[in-house]
Formats: structure tokens, sequence, C-alpha cells
């Protein structure tokens, strides 16, 4: 199987992830359909945690430089 990298954007992921919801399909798509769902429904959860990490450092790296700032005065 031959794979390839695109660059997306999350609500162009969760774009197609919404519109696999109401395609037709024949029966024997439907395995293929349920992993293609199940890959984009990680892929959305992998990057919800990697942008909840970041606001995390974020707000730790502001209380240490707001704690260093206080420590100054």
């Amino acid at each position: 199987m031959d794979l390839f990298s695109i660059d997306l954007t999350v609500n162009e992921i969760q774009l197609l992830r919404q519109s696999l919801d109401i395609i037709t399909i024949t029966g024997k798509d439907a395995k293929f359909l349920a992993s293609l769902q199940s890959k984009l429904e990680r892929e959305l959860n992998e990057i919800a945690n990697m942008i909840n990490s970041a606001e995390i450092k974020k707000a730790q790296d502001l209380q240490a430089a707001l704690a260093a700032d206080a420590k100054k005065k």
C-alpha cells in the first residue's frame, strides 16, 4: 500500500470526518469507511492533545515569568 502525506488544517480534517457520516456507500465499502473514520478521529484527538499540551506549556511559562518578575521587585 502506498502512503502519501498532505498538509491539512484542523478545520479541513474535521470537515472530511463529518462528511463521511453522510455519504452513501455499498456494503463492501463499509469496512473501508469505518477504518477511514477511525483514522481521522485518531488524528483529530492527537491534534487536540498537542494543542492542549502547548496551551499548558504557555501557561506554565507565563507563571514562571511572572514569578521571576515578582522576585526581581
